[in-house]
């Protein structure tokens, strides 16, 4: 393993970040609207998004890099922005799932920038994957 990463390495473990990152936080606001009774789907997708983890670490390893963490304590802080969203909102579900959907914007702008497709016919298939199931979560999310 190279201490410097090419583009491809970064962009798959930034992606790898973000898809634990946002799975994370779906199912941080899916307990916080759980705990006031809402109806929502952020579990649902939260389950759907974690799917893609081995996946991606797979392809870490396949380009010669080992798989990381995001970090935790970025995470708890904007689990806590997303609680204060939440607190402060007129319509607590919409807030938290306009949040999501901002959350999942960064994740979107890499999977459609990244040229990481290029190397294998199998990782461009599981980026289409992931990015066919971001556009299905907005959808989602925009429905309920």
């Amino acid at each position: 393993m190279s201490i410097i990463r090419t583009d491809a390495q970064a962009d798959a473990l930034e992606i790898l970040k973000l898809i634990i990152q946002t799975a994370d936080f779906y199912r941080a606001m899916g307990e916080q609207l759980s705990a006031e009774n809402i109806q929502h789907s952020l579990f649902t997708i939260a389950d759907e998004r974690e799917t893609f983890i081995e996946s991606f670490q797979h392809i870490i390893k396949e380009l010669g890099d080992m798989p990381s963490t995001p970090d935790a304590d970025r995470e708890w802080i904007e689990e806590i922005g997303g609680k204060l969203t939440q607190l402060f909102a007129d319509n607590p579900k919409r807030a938290i799932e306009n949040k999501c959907l901002e959350k999942d914007e960064l994740l979107v702008n890499i999977v459609n920038t990244t040229t990481l497709g290029e190397h294998s016919t199998d990782i461009k298939q599981r980026l289409d994957a992931l990015n066919q199931h971001l556009k299905s979560s907005k959808v989602r999310l925009a429905g309920d």
